[in-house]
């Protein structure tokens, strides 16, 4: 799998000088039609949340509502957890996982997973389980190799 292009993280860490501005927000259906006419439709996501709200414990709610989902949308194999420590005693720790299931269901999966996750983000903010929404970042998977000189 080719990860196409590098997603832009938005939320809580701050940008310095040298960090790329985010490209303007495309509407979804206009993005993979695009990469579609470009000869490298996605066949798939990855999706990584990060936060220091965010434990490993097995009890940590955004392990339980990705373990859901990832029943329901087949992707409960690829889910992974890690930590980074920060300077400062500080710890992130990133949620990610990656969908393989295709062109034609890539836009109603990544639509739906996308309205429970901000759905349940929003709750659990709400009800102070996280201090802020959570980071994110998308990236779309291709199995199309890219051409000599591309990489």
């Amino acid at each position: 799998m080719q990860a196409l292009g590098r997603p832009k993280i938005k939320g809580r860490i701050t940008m310095t000088e040298t960090d790329e501005i985010p490209d303007p927000a495309v509407d979804l259906q206009i993005a993979l039609t695009q990469m579609k006419d470009d000869g490298t439709p996605p066949t798939g996501f990855h999706m990584m949340f990060f936060s220091e709200d965010f434990t490993m414990k097995e009890s940590c709610p955004a392990n339980l509502l990705l373990k859901k989902l990832g029943m329901e949308h087949n992707f409960s194999d690829t889910l992974k957890r890690q930590v980074f420590q920060l300077p400062n005693d500080i710890a992130i720790v990133s949620y990610e996982f990656a969908w393989l299931g295709g062109f034609d269901d890539i836009q109603p999966t990544l639509e739906s997973i996308d309205s429970i996750l901000k759905d349940q983000f929003d709750r659990m903010v709400q009800d102070d389980i996280l201090r802020t929404h959570p980071q994110a970042r998308l990236s779309f998977l291709t199995d199309v190799k890219p051409e000599e000189g591309e990489e």
